[in-house]
């Protein structure tokens, strides 16, 4: 070997040599870069999603073949706690060819997030596998950040809108009738029919002809939205997607009603993690069983969720954050709902029930600490139930495809 020529020796060194040069290239690939990503705090489920990845170059010698990589997770409860755990996981390639020296690149990503809830995007990381492909170097470069997916927005039909104007209608004759005349909002002449109580003697003596006040009474438009979010422990696929509805109207109606603006918002909900030791099959609680007694479920006491706050861009965000994250649970939480929903909401306040399965809030067992208050009374007689679960459904809310 050390006087001749050896041809498998030259055909070694062949090898070698590009091998080597192959990983000190490579090696060098990722120096004097610098990255960034932009992506939007939160997005609607469905709705298109843009990530950008700027790459810069602050080195003299250009770069071939860098491929940025980022990781969508989406997190969920663990069962019986509240932290979190992994529930889905993708990941985004983006590829720039070539980069020449001192210059910058910018390349976006789009996708849609079909199921709302809290993600976890990044870390972002660089990989490069240039010039050969035989080795790759990684370096990871940005912490990872919280993204929102807000709950799909529907639309409400014209079916629903003339049921609510009936309910409406009703509870003005009953202010009409029982409540006081309303605020001051100015002087008119007096016409045929106006009371004599209305007129104001004072203006009318220094007119000399009759001056009645003119008042004003507010409609009132304020909403309580009561969000049941049943669903047993082993859900079938179609138990979901009724869950998604649920919230998908919950938070449509809660969007109408603030696009109007000057009323009281209120949304009341609970949600968690399935309780482990649950155990049910893929039907109500409250359904007869086959000997004709309700089954009995486990029953815990919590502390709802309530939002109340004037109809504003800033509340229909903090309502669709809570949206955003609420989970079902195989408990039973619409009478303790309903309750702190009564007890915060002003009187006459249109209270809608939204519910994962049919409800009869005419059941004195089930809600009989409201039917023993006059109030609850009232404000469960005036209340609208939505059943998800109705094949109905689309005749009051329709919402479009993923």
């Amino acid at each position: 070997m050390l006087r001749e020529v050896n041809l498998l020796l030259i055909l070694a060194g062949m090898l070698c040599g590009p091998l080597l040069f192959g990983a000190w290239l490579t090696g060098r690939g990722l120096q004097g870069l610098k990255f960034s990503r932009r992506l939007p705090e939160r997005v609607t489920a469905g709705e298109l999603l843009v990530g950008t990845v700027d790459v810069a170059n602050d080195s003299r010698y250009a770069r071939w073949g860098l491929t940025v990589e980022d990781r969508l997770t989406r997190l969920s409860n663990s069962p019986g706690g509240g932290n979190e755990s992994v529930a889905e996981r993708r990941w985004v390639r983006v590829l720039f060819p070539f980069l020449p020296g001192g210059q910058s690149r910018r390349s976006a990503y789009r996708g849609r997030l079909a199921q709302r809830g809290r993600y976890r995007v990044g870390p972002l990381r660089v990989v490069t596998r240039f010039p050969f492909g035989l080795f790759a170097r990684c370096r990871t470069l940005e912490r990872p950040v919280a993204l929102t997916v807000l709950p799909r927005l529907g639309r409400l039909t014209e079916q629903w809108n003339d049921r609510r104007h009936e309910v409406l209608a009703g509870a003005r004759h009953r202010e009409q009738r029982q409540g006081p005349e309303g605020d001051f909002f100015g002087l008119r002449p007096w016409q045929s029919g106006d009371p004599r109580r209305l007129i104001h003697w004072r203006r009318t003596a220094r007119l000399g002809s009759p001056v009645v006040r003119q008042l004003e009474r507010p409609r009132s438009r304020d909403l309580a939205v009561v969000l049941d979010l049943w669903m047993p422990a082993r859900p079938s696929p179609a138990r979901r997607d009724n869950v998604e509805l649920a919230v998908s109207f919950a938070a449509t109606l809660l969007s109408e009603r603030c696009k109007r603006g000057g009323s009281e918002l209120l949304l009341a909900v609970a949600g968690g993690a399935f309780a482990e030791e649950s155990r049910g099959d893929d039907r109500s609680p409250h359904a007869p069983s086959a000997g004709g007694s309700p089954p009995q479920m486990p029953h815990q006491p919590f502390a709802p969720t309530v939002i109340q706050r004037p109809a504003s861009p800033a509340a229909l965000h903090a309502m669709m954050e809570e949206l955003a994250v609420v989970e079902p649970s195989p408990m039973d939480a619409l009478p303790e709902l309903l309750t702190a929903a009564i007890q915060r909401a002003a009187r006459g306040t249109e209270l809608v029930v939204v519910s994962t399965r049919a409800v009869d809030l005419t059941d004195p067992v089930r809600f009989g600490q409201l039917h023993a208050d006059s109030l609850g009374t009232s404000a469960l007689r005036r209340a609208r139930v939505v059943d998800t679960s109705d094949k109905n459904l689309e005749r009051v809310f329709q919402i479009a495809g993923p």
